[in-house]
């Protein structure tokens, strides 16, 4: 996986979680990833990871340390959602 695809997956990823916990739900022509987020065998995993990657961020990307916290995220929630 090259780094634009990493960056487009852990992208909709985040989005279906948004999309799912406002209580939108998929429709017929809705992307994969939003489909099969809800009943993806490490659901909670991928949700655990969100929320400790959202507690961890102050609003703003000011340095070189949080913005390889941003892409440590996005690696690990595609490792996860890919397992």
């Amino acid at each position: 996986m090259d780094e634009k695809e990493l960056l487009e997956l852990s992208e909709e990823i985040v989005l279906a979680l948004v999309k799912l916990s406002m209580g939108e739900k998929p429709g017929f022509l809705s992307g994969g990833v939003y489909k099969k987020l809800a009943s993806h065998n490490r659901f909670n995993e991928i949700k655990a990871c969100y929320i400790e990657h959202l507690e961890q961020f102050k609003g703003t990307y000011e340095n070189a340390q949080e913005l390889k916290s941003l892409t440590d995220f996005r690696y690990r929630i595609v490792e996860i959602y890919n397992s």
